[in-house]
């Protein structure tokens, strides 16, 4: 009895060891699936984090970029406000430019005008001034024929 123990014993052993060896593969490839499926995991959870930290920078880079917008917008505002400004400050001086041209170009036509008036005066002039000449060396002559005549 004892030696169909001892072999019964040894059976029981024998197949023991055969279930943990199928077993403990089985175990092992569970073990290794589940190793895989974590390490994926953390994988999938790094990326959420880097996914996150990058949409959250981008939240705030989007509210700094529209204060930016809304900034860049007012500021074009004000400067388009300038340069209309400018830009009728400019045609007021244009305007002016114009007038003081046209006034300029009349003054000239003025100057040119009194410069004929001038030379017509100085020729009129000049011209009775050698009739009263004619006249006086005339009276002067008279005058020297009469005295000469009562001598």
């Amino acid at each position: 009895m004892q030696s169909q123990s001892s072999t019964i014993e040894e059976a029981i052993k024998a197949l023991e060891k055969k279930i943990l060896d199928i077993g403990g593969s089985r175990l092992l490839a569970q073990k290794s699936k589940v190793d895989g499926l974590k390490l994926h995991i953390n994988l999938a959870n790094e990326e959420i984090t880097k996914a996150e930290v990058a949409m959250a920078k981008a939240e705030k880079d989007s509210v700094k970029f529209k204060g930016s917008v809304a900034s860049n917008r007012q500021s074009l505002e004000d400067v388009e406000i300038e340069l209309e400004k400018l830009s009728e400050s400019l045609q007021e001086v244009k305007d002016y430019v114009a007038d003081i041209r046209a006034k300029v170009e009349a003054a000239q036509a003025e100057v040119e005008n009194s410069k004929d008036d001038l030379e017509n005066l100085k020729a009129e002039l000049d011209e009775k001034t050698e009739e009263i000449q004619a006249f006086r060396a005339k009276e002067v002559r008279n005058s020297i024929s009469s005295q000469r005549a009562a001598i």
